[in-house]
């Protein structure tokens, strides 16, 4: 991709175009394929643009780089963190807050907040989780983004989900879709244009799951059909988001004890992430799972839990 003999004497912005195109190239492998298909990519990319940094430029063109430089190493954290290199991922996000702090961009800052909270909500830290979200808070509206503010909102409130805190969850979210829906004529920038319609009503989904674990198995009928709005409305090229979504959705039937349904789904889930470079993939199928061997003796449920394992044993599936 780089090379030592294509180091620039001055950087311009043809040099920072070249960082921004190849970004925004990994971050579409990242969103369909996994990290595992573009983490090397971005760190490789990154040996190469980083030292642009310190060779003289003017300071439109150093500001528009460390914005580019900080957004890929935000992307490198996210493919570190989905790959499951935890060390990795902080690094690059530490790296990425920096830069994003001295160029001043309040959106990507927030937008760091967010995926560093998301990590703490992966590893079950909802409490940790929601204070990077609450951090990122005030630094979103400041940054006059209200999509970054409708990200924050809602990723609150699968935390708050996440600690059994009801009232809480839906009164974040519900804010978290007025401000998505205030948003609709900005012009996202491109950490944050994965968050369209099928992101937030796939959050809502989520929300739902969690309160049907951790509040009332009554929501489980209403993350139904929110997962499935999600499901219908997600595209080609968000295949890990969608193997999440099917997981979700196959863990409420199992929760309603309808394991024929949830077998036929969580089938689906298991068949779309054989090709996906996520250990995320791997880990989100743990509680459907865990949920399924609730159910055993039922033939469904119990050929259900059999396919889960295999997957998550089989090397390809923790790439």
């Amino acid at each position: 991709m780089v090379n030592d003999e294509a180091f620039p004497d001055r950087v311009d912005k043809t040099d920072v175009r070249h960082v921004e195109t190849l970004t925004s190239a990994l971050r579409a492998l990242d969103h369909e394929y996994g990290g595992g298909s573009c983490r090397d990519a971005c760190v490789a990319l990154l040996n190469w643009a980083n030292p642009l940094i310190d060779t003289s430029s003017s300071g439109q063109v150093l500001h528009r780089l460390q914005v580019a430089i900080a957004d890929l190493h935000n992307l490198a954290g996210w493919a570190s963190f989905d790959m499951g290199l935890l060390e990795s991922a902080h690094l690059h996000f530490g790296r990425a807050m920096g830069l994003a702090r001295a160029s001043g961009n309040s959106a990507l800052e927030a937008n760091i907040h967010y995926r560093m909270g998301r990590v703490h909500l992966h590893y079950e830290l909802a409490e940790d989780a929601l204070s990077s979200f609450q951090r990122g808070l005030p630094i979103a509206q400041a940054s006059g983004s209200t999509l970054a503010v409708s990200i924050l909102h809602a990723n609150e409130a699968w935390a708050f989900a996440k600690m059994g805190a009801e009232r809480q969850a839906l009164r974040q979210f519900a804010r978290a879709e007025d401000e998505f829906h205030r948003s609709e004529a900005e012009d996202a920038p491109p950490w944050a244009r994965f968050f369209d319609l099928a992101d937030l009503v796939s959050i809502g989904g989520m929300v739902h799951t969690e309160l049907a674990r951790t509040c009332d198995v009554k929501y489980a009928r209403s993350a139904i059909p929110l997962l499935t709005r999600a499901i219908s409305s997600g595209g080609a090229e968000a295949s890990r988001s969608q193997s999440f979504r099917l997981a979700a959705l196959a863990m409420n039937y199992l929760v309603q004890n309808e394991a024929e349904q949830a077998r036929e789904i969580g089938e689906q889930a298991i068949a779309l992430s054989g090709s996906i470079r996520s250990a995320r993939t791997r880990d989100r199928m743990r509680p459907l799972k865990q949920e399924a061997e609730r159910l055993r003796g039922n033939e469904a449920a119990d050929d259900l839990a059999s396919s889960l394992g295999k997957f998550m044993t089989a090397s390809r599936g923790a790439a």
